[in-house]
């Protein structure tokens, strides 16, 4: 079993919902409390929980660490390769937009090749605020990308890079005439 299901198993063995949760650990550790949205997001295995966050999920449920991590399925290996020809997933957005996974599940961001041919675009994307606040890391490796973020307009070439609040309306387009690539990181991830 991994920690994210296994602290959602806790939480529901104790008949404790995640806002009574947080209520209860508002009246303990006061502004420092972690947030609803925190608790979701370890819950549902899109972040990998602190140790302060751990400590404050042990104290809210009245359980130590160890009920926490026993039964737990330690990692086989201590890092995951990610080759070329067995990448992890794939999302066309259209016929000229393609992003292809490189980052592991189990880890809390998400990382994508994003190919975009000539004349080519993605959707627009805004991640949603009431689940959390997100960041997104864009590098240029070929070509030219143009970043429409808002209702601001930045074209990176190779080597480029830009970083923004991926709550704000964005795409990536591909205004020239030659096959664009580029790394995106979104932290933490949301799909």
């Amino acid at each position: 079993m991994e920690l994210a299901q296994k602290i959602k198993e806790l939480r529901r063995d104790k008949k404790v919902s995640r806002e009574e949760l947080y209520k209860k650990l508002l009246l303990i550790f006061g502004e420092k409390t972690i947030k609803p949205n925190t608790i979701w997001r370890i819950e549902s295995g899109l972040t990998s929980p602190r140790a302060s966050s751990l400590h404050q999920i042990c104290v809210g449920l009245g359980i130590s660490l160890k009920d926490i991590l026993c039964k737990i399925s330690p990692a086989s290996k201590l890092v995951t390769a990610i080759k070329k020809n067995k990448r992890l997933d794939q999302f066309l957005y259209n016929e000229k937009a393609r992003a292809e996974t490189l980052s592991a599940a189990s880890l809390p961001f998400l990382a994508q090749e994003l190919t975009i041919l000539p004349q080519g675009r993605t959707n627009l994307e805004e991640d949603p605020i009431e689940i959390g606040k997100f960041q997104k890391w864009v590098y240029c490796l070929s070509g030219k990308i143009t970043c429409h973020i808002g209702t601001e307009e930045h074209t990176l070439a190779k080597a480029d890079a830009i970083s923004f609040d991926s709550n704000l309306p964005h795409y990536f387009e591909n205004k020239s005439s030659r096959k664009a690539r580029c790394i995106v990181v979104q932290n933490p991830k949301h799909i």
